[in-house]
C-alpha cells in the first residue's frame, strides 16, 4: 500500500514582494518610504505646536526656533509673540493649540505637506502685576498647510499657510 500523499503547503507572499526571490518590489519599497515620510511629517508638525504649548508657558522660543527654518513666516510670528510675552513680562492664561485631521500628503524631504484643523484656546495676556492686558477668543483654522523640510537630519516646518 502507498503512503498517503504529502499535503501541498501553501506559502503566502506579501503584496508587493517578488515571490520568487523575497524581495520587496520598488514600487512597494517607494510607498512604504512615502508613508513613513508623510507620518514623520504629521508627527513633526504635532512636535512643534507640542513646542508652542510649552513656549506659552515657559516664554521661551528656542524649541519654536529648533522646530522651524528661519524663511517661515507663520513660525516666525509665532516666535515674535513669545518673544513678546517675556520681553514685556507678561504672562498668557490659555492659549493653548490643538491639532485635529491631520493627513500627510505625498512629498520629498525638500517639501511635503500636512494638512489638518488647527484650534487655539481663548488667551488672557496678563501684565507682570497679574492685570488684564488684552484677550483672544478661541480661534479655529480648518484646513491649515504646513510645508516641512528636512534638515539637519530632521523635518522641520518651512512654511505655514
Amino acid at each position: 500500500m502507498a503512503p498517503p500523499p504529502t499535503p501541498l503547503r501553501t506559502v503566502s507572499t506579501p503584496s508587493g514582494v517578488d515571490s520568487s526571490t523575497g524581495i520587496p518590489s520598488p514600487s512597494s519599497t517607494t510607498i512604504d518610504a512615502q508613508a513613513a515620510l508623510q507620518a514623520e511629517a504629521v508627527e513633526a508638525v504635532k512636535q512643534y505646536y507640542a513646542a508652542w504649548n510649552r513656549a506659552v508657558i515657559s516664554r521661551s522660543s528656542a524649541e519654536l526656533r529648533a522646530r522651524s527654518l528661519p524663511q517661515c513666516a507663520g513660525c516666525a510670528s509665532d516666535i515674535s509673540d513669545i518673544d513678546e510675552l517675556k520681553a514685556k513680562n507678561q504672562t498668557a492664561r490659555g492659549g493653548l493649540i490643538t491639532l485635529d485631521h491631520l493627513i500627510g500628503l505625498p512629498g520629498e524631504d525638500s517639501g511635503i505637506l500636512v494638512q489638518g484643523d488647527s484650534t487655539r484656546a481663548p488667551v488672557k495676556i496678563l501684565s507682570g502685576k497679574g492685570a488684564l492686558v488684552t484677550s483672544y477668543p478661541e480661534n479655529t483654522v480648518v484646513n491649515r498647510v504646513w510645508v516641512l523640510a528636512r534638515t539637519g537630519g530632521r523635518l522641520v516646518i518651512k512654511d505655514i499657510s
